[in-house]
């Protein structure tokens, strides 16, 4: 008769496949079952990586091997990781939460602290400011 752990690390492989496959939404109802990131590992471009020291999910943006030095959700990682966060539809009626590490998106509404910002311009890749320190630039306030 097999053991408990024979049977979970048997069927571990298709439980990773099924995690690759939900939307991001559905992820993040899910997040502690995703390999939990760790320094000195390579990871490929769109990985999900659960970080316990803040209790998020990340997508890797680039392949690239880790570094202590800029983990998931630090300044410095903008390019490396992007948050898996929860999604408005980017409407004015049901703007995007902004979690200071997102690529804003041209047209699309945001909101931090509170306040509501409309995006004119693409970022291009994600941005760790808050939205008040970008105003003029890719954001303005909506009145």
């Amino acid at each position: 008769m097999s053991r408990p752990q024979d049977k979970a690390r048997h069927h571990r492989p298709y439980l990773v496949k099924a995690l690759e496959s939900l939307s991001d939404n559905d992820a993040l109802q899910c997040k502690e079952l995703y390999d939990r990131w760790e320094a000195d590992t390579w990871y490929d471009e769109d990985k999900r990586l659960y970080y316990g020291t803040d209790g998020n999910l990340y997508k890797v943006r680039q392949g690239h091997t880790s570094s202590s030095l800029y983990p998931p959700g630090s300044q410095g990682s903008e390019a490396l990781y992007v948050e898996v966060a929860e999604q408005g539809q980017g409407t004015i009626d049901n703007p995007i939460p902004y979690n200071n590490n997102m690529e804003l998106e041209e047209g699309k509404y945001y909101i931090q602290y509170d306040v509501e910002y409309y995006c004119f311009r693409n970022t291009g890749t994600a941005v760790y400011n808050d939205l008040s320190a970008l105003v003029g630039i890719y954001v303005e306030v909506v009145e």
